[in-house]
């Protein structure tokens, strides 16, 4: 058997590493973000006031996709007090009426 040194045996295992892991790698260049495209600038635009309008009034599939605790709270914003116990069509019902 031939007598090997821990010195040839840890240079040989550092030799295999960095061939292993990238002595021969090259770096790697740094990346370079893209210049932002001009912007034309217009004349400005002049805001003008809106009319305000009246909501619109939820039609009965909206009023059925709500919980019954926002029915509940619907009802109290347009001065109704509503039975969370009830079934949910009711309370639908009543809302919807109210808001005729």
């Amino acid at each position: 058997m031939k007598n090997i040194s821990m010195e040839d045996i840890m240079n040989k295992l550092i030799e295999w590493l960095k061939s292993l892991f990238g002595a021969g790698v090259k770096p790697v260049e740094p990346i370079v973000e893209p210049k932002k495209a001009a912007v034309a600038k217009g004349p400005k635009k002049t805001v003008t006031a809106k009319a305000v309008s009246k909501p619109a009034k939820p039609t009965k599939a909206a009023l059925g996709k709500l919980t019954k605790a926002q029915l509940e709270e619907k009802g109290r914003e347009i001065g109704i007090e509503l039975d969370k116990r009830k079934k949910k069509a009711d309370l639908v019902d009543q809302v919807y009426a109210q808001l005729k």
